[in-house]
């Protein structure tokens, strides 16, 4: 087995920057401590040429550590502290009776000046250590957290900063200091993509005269202002990758406003109202290009939104494909019969004529063909199906007169005819028997048993209700408490006696709140329990799928409470 080289590259965190350290003050003793430097600087970067890619401890670790080079800053920052400390004690041990207005406000400044002057070192100092040695409380970390939907229920650090890594690693573009991948920027801080509403581009050159020198300085930064109003600098060296920079969010964030500088004290005091305006045109725009690009995805593959396909299992879809219509049918030819139904969600309307329903009943009974072991092709080959086209034609006083037509034919035509009516072709009639018309009577009053229902809600208050649905429309419901999408989740299911409701968390506690019913005898009783996103969206889709069977002891019983509200209500 071959041995993996490890190498000095290899040494963990932070026995490397221990072992700098230590060469950097042992050969500067014999060739100086400039050179010394110099070489350590240059190893590293051989190191770096030689293991290009993520670094070992990932992007945001290394942008951490890094903050220890402000140790630097800190201890420049204490020693003119010092300075002014020491021209404040000499001023102290001066002759005061022969001073003036002026040398006593030299005195106060020489005061003021070393206090601040050290406590900014102090916080510096604070700064770099804390960063480097503790990542779940630096900047970084704390930017990242808040930019989660639950801010308060964030995982540690390690998976903050994977989470970023991985996107960084697979869909980083670098321009500078700043990487922006598909969901993350990273720089000193993280900003979220899909939560930038505005950025702003900074490119400013200050100048400072001091007597006969002028002194310039160029700032240029990447300032975001997301959803939340939260502000974010990121600043680069290099003033020519800032344009490259904004171009690159503005294709990752087509929807957010790019705005030059000088603007941004005009967005930022923005009040309440002008900035839930601009959070509403962002989700009107968001939600245009989005079923832009949706329809455009479904033209491509074919998709018809319109129509739902009952399958042979009974599940009902309104993604229909004609892969799907053709594996309907492959269905009912294995099962040896079976029937599915293409509904319009927009009837036809032609010669005073609505065109509602297909149904096609498709059958191969194997003794009836001298075939054994048939094939699928020979099923579509030898196999029989009936088409039962549904009309209505609106009579006299609004009453619905319901008639049909029904066709026979082989397989691979029924096929042909679903499709072409799946995308709102009506069939050619001849051939098609007329069924006799009927009316339709009123039925005898039952008593009204709820029917499946699945209910949800976004976090900016729009509500959805759909009492047709399938086990992937739960699924992508699971998935919406996880990520965020989803705020409220209820879910019941046939006979409308068992139910869950998910709600979920709030700024005070990011924990989801599950209501759950469960038959005792007679009774109906009600339970609760507050649970993470995760395992919400885990005890739905049991729900779904009739596989839960929780510890109830861990549930707490509050049956009394809903009959309580119940009564209430009514």
């Amino acid at each position: 087995m071959e041995e993996k080289k490890k190498g000095f590259s290899g040494i963990p965190w932070p026995w490397n920057l221990i072992l700098s350290i230590v060469f950097v003050a042992g050969a500067g003793f014999f060739i100086g401590y400039l050179w010394s430097f110099l070489i350590a600087m240059g190893a590293s970067a051989w190191m770096k040429s030689r293991n290009p890619g993520m670094p070992s401890g990932g992007y945001c670790l290394e942008k951490t550590r890094k903050q220890l080079s402000s140790l630097g800053i800190a201890v420049l920052i204490l020693f003119f502290a010092f300075c002014a400390a020491v021209y404040t004690w000499m001023m102290l041990e001066e002759d005061r009776t022969a001073w003036e207005t002026m040398e006593y406000a030299k005195f106060a400044g020489s005061i003021v000046m070393s206090a601040a002057l050290f406590l900014l070192g102090i916080y510096t100092a604070y700064i770099a250590i804390r960063d480097t040695f503790w990542p779940q409380n630096s900047t970084l970390a704390r930017s990242i957290r808040s930019q989660l939907p639950y801010p308060d229920a964030a995982p540690g650090v390690a998976e903050l900063f994977a989470m970023v890594d991985k996107d960084i690693e697979e869909n980083g573009q670098w321009f500078d200091k700043i990487a922006v991948g598909k969901e993350w920027i990273l720089g000193e801080v993280a900003g979220c993509i899909p939560r930038i509403r505005v950025y702003f581009g900074r490119d400013e050159i200050r100048t400072r005269r001091s007597g006969d020198r002028v002194n310039s300085t160029r700032i240029v930064e990447l300032h975001i202002l997301d959803d939340r109003r939260q502000h974010h600098i990121l600043s680069l060296r290099n003033p020519r990758e800032l344009e490259p920079l904004l171009n690159c969010i503005s294709l990752r964030a087509p929807d957010a406003i790019c705005r030059p500088y000088s603007e941004f004290g005009r967005w930022q005091g923005k009040s309440d109202m002008e900035w839930e305006n601009l959070l509403r045109e962002f989700r009107v725009k968001q939600g245009s290009r989005e079923m832009s690009s949706f329809q455009l995805g479904n033209r491509d593959a074919d998709i018809q939104q319109n129509v739902t396909l009952t399958r042979p299992d009974g599940s009902v879809t309104s993604r229909v494909t004609p892969d799907l219509i053709h594996q309907s049918m492959t269905e009912c030819l294995q099962e040896g019969e079976g029937s599915f139904s293409l509904a319009l969600g927009c009837p036809i309307e032609q010669h005073n004529v609505r065109y509602v329903e297909m149904e096609c009943f498709a059958s191969f009974y194997e003794d009836m063909e001298d075939v054994e072991n048939p094939t699928l092709e020979d099923m579509m080959e030898l196999g029989e199906a009936e088409l039962f086209l549904k009309m209505t034609d609106v009579g006299e006083a609004g009453k619905n007169h319901y008639f049909g037509r029904v066709f026979e034919t082989d397989i691979q035509t029924a096929e042909e005819i679903l499709k072409a009516w799946a995308k709102g072709v009506i069939p050619n009639m001849t051939g098609w028997e007329a069924t006799p018309m009927w009316e339709k009577k009123e039925q005898a009053v039952k008593r009204e048993v709820p029917p499946p229902h699945l209910a949800l809600m976004s976090p900016s208050g729009v509500f959805q209700s759909h009492d047709r649905f399938t086990i992937e429309d739960v699924e992508v419901v699971a998935e919406g408490l996880v990520d965020g999408s989803c705020q409220m989740a209820e879910l019941v299911l046939t006979g409308g006696y068992l139910l869950m409701r998910i709600d979920g968390g709030s700024k005070m506690d990011g924990r989801c709140t599950v209501t759950v019913t469960r038959p005792d005898g007679a009774k109906l009783r009600f339970f609760k329990n507050q649970c993470t996103h995760r395992q919400a969206a885990a005890w739905l889709l049991e729900f779904a799928s009739g596989n839960f069977a929780p510890d109830w002891k861990e549930w707490k019983d509050c049956t009394r409470q809903a009959e309580r509200d119940m009564a209430h209500k009514k």
